[in-house]
């Protein structure tokens, strides 16, 4: 046996004695001796860590009525009375395998023609054959339930019932081991991922759609237009927790993977889609622009929409639109609303602001993102305009909070204390907005070189800085490269005093 055989077999012998050690809370060494036929001497030295034989285990199945796939493997519950007859069998049939495989890994190579050996052969042969023919037919048993259950969740996430979906999603996690079918299990892993997007689990999320693209990936053949769709899930991922470094590097590899054939899959136009979004959150706006255009025409539904929505925010920031115009153009949602808010904040624009709200405010809006922290960010701002209040300035933080909006990361963080921080500064209390604008650069320093902070959370920070001290170099050259590159909205900024 090799060293990594063996520190496999160490591993698997631990997490045994762990389970039988377990048994010793309800059952003392000499019942467990007892019901095994073992003598109290033996069991307390498997307990203490002498090897456990396959023998022994067999016993306290037998014994105990224990699960055996809960100890051999961990799975399902500790006591067969717990445990659906096809599935206690199945572990039965495991322990048979376990216990023949035992058996042929006593055997001295070389001499496997005797007939004793033969003979465990043939067990062996037989034990796996019978777990085999178990597998097919729980298999068989378990998809329908495993499809129909999958949907239930599904249909829990999409009304964003999360107690129900946690209670689904478990269910449908034990179902899972019984089920082999590959699409099913894609589906699952898709259906857990929006569950963690859901709970703002943010690495979960991402670590589960990472796992859903590398299974999206076939072997041995061309890429296809499933695993192109994949990828721009694990793309939205990324984007959504401000990776933008990375997403980016998986869109050009997928455009080079997909080749000219691929160019014609709507996969690949939501792909090009998300990829000209990243372009203009990075500093490449007039490219952005030109990428999504291209691609919106052959996008339809919830895609086509949230695509519209990005389209306005970055021809607002062209300057090529202005609010109340974007206010009248398109479907009313309120991924739109929350860009035109964004906006108007920025400009400081009484008038902006006001039509951005009714926007928002209106009954008619579409949910899409749920979103409402700038429709407070809004609020706040054309309250301090109109009466120049200092509770308005102070509330916000707390009325973002209260209402469900709680920052979850770094960059959630540095973009309320910078929204603060504006606040602060226009109600004329430079202390508590310095105290703001500090926390924003803690946080934003916090971050890891995969994140880049979004562009208007940097500006908003960055007029904070100019006004109220601090890296002022720094900050003109934020505006001035953006400047320089099609965002009209930073134009002289760097020259402007403060207000």
């Amino acid at each position: 046996m090799s060293d990594s055989e063996q520190e496999e077999s160490h591993s698997d012998d631990a997490l045994i004695r762990e389970r039988l050690n377990s048994l010793l809370a309800e059952h003392s060494q000499s019942e467990i001796a007892r019901k095994t036929g073992s003598l109290v001497a033996s069991v307390n030295r498997y307990v203490h860590g002498a090897r456990i034989p396959a023998a022994f285990c067999a016993s306290l199945v037998r014994g105990l009525n224990v699960n055996p796939s809960w100890l051999l493997v961990g799975e399902g519950a500790p006591s067969l009375a717990d445990v659906p007859a096809e599935t206690a069998k199945l572990g039965e049939n495991l322990l048979a395998l376990v216990e023949a495989m035992s058996a042929v890994a006593r055997m001295r190579l070389g001499s496997l023609t005797g007939k004793h050996h033969l003979k465990v052969l043939r067990e062996l042969n037989d034990a796996l054959a019978a777990h085999e023919r178990l597998r097919e037919k729980l298999n068989e048993q378990s998809r329908p339930l495993f499809a129909q259950m999958l949907k239930d969740l599904q249909s829990a996430l999409d009304k964003r019932d999360l107690a129900r979906a946690g209670e689904l999603r478990k269910a449908v996690e034990q179902l899972s081991r019984l089920c082999d079918d590959e699409s099913l299990a894609r589906d699952f892993y898709r259906a857990q991922a929006y569950h963690e997007f859901q709970l703002k689990n943010s690495q979960k999320f991402l670590q589960l759609q990472r796992k859903l693209f590398l299974h999206s990936l076939p072997d041995g053949s061309l890429f296809d237009e499933r695993a192109c769709d994949e990828a721009r899930r694990l793309v939205v991922a990324l984007v959504q927790m401000n990776h933008m470094k990375e997403a980016a590097r998986i869109c050009r590899a997928v455009r080079d993977l997909a080749g000219a054939k691929g160019r014609n899959w709507d996969a690949y136009a939501r792909l090009e889609n998300t990829y000209g979004v990243i372009m203009a959150e990075t500093g490449r706006l007039r490219l952005g622009i030109e990428l999504i255009q291209k691609s919106l025409p052959r996008l339809s539904g919830l895609y086509r929409k949230v695509s519209e929505a990005a389209l306005m925010k970055f021809l607002l920031w062209a300057g090529l639109l202005t609010i109340q115009d974007a206010a009248r153009l398109g479907e009313h949602t309120d991924a739109k609303a929350e860009h035109m808010l964004q906006l108007a904040c920025w400009l400081e624009d009484v008038e902006a602001l006001r039509c951005a709200l009714k926007y928002a405010d209106a009954p008619d809006v579409e949910p899409i993102w749920r979103n409402t922290f700038y429709s407070h960010y809004g609020h706040a701002l054309l309250r301090q305009f109109e009466k120049s209040a200092l509770c308005a300035a102070k509330e916000f933080r707390s009325e973002v909070e209260r209402k469900g909006s709680t920052p979850e990361d770094a960059m959630d963080r540095a973009r309320l204390s910078s929204a603060s921080a504006h606040l602060l500064r226009h109600c004329g209390d430079e202390d508590g907005a310095r105290e703001e604008t500090a926390r924003a650069q803690r946080e934003l320093a916090s971050v890891g070189p995969e994140v880049t902070p979004d562009p208007m959370t940097l500006a908003t920070h960055y007029r904070n800085v100019l006004a109220l001290g601090g890296d002022k170099k720094r900050a003109r050259r934020f505006f001035r490269e953006y400047a320089h590159h099609g965002y009209a909205c930073f134009a002289n900024m760097e020259l402007k005093p403060a207000r």
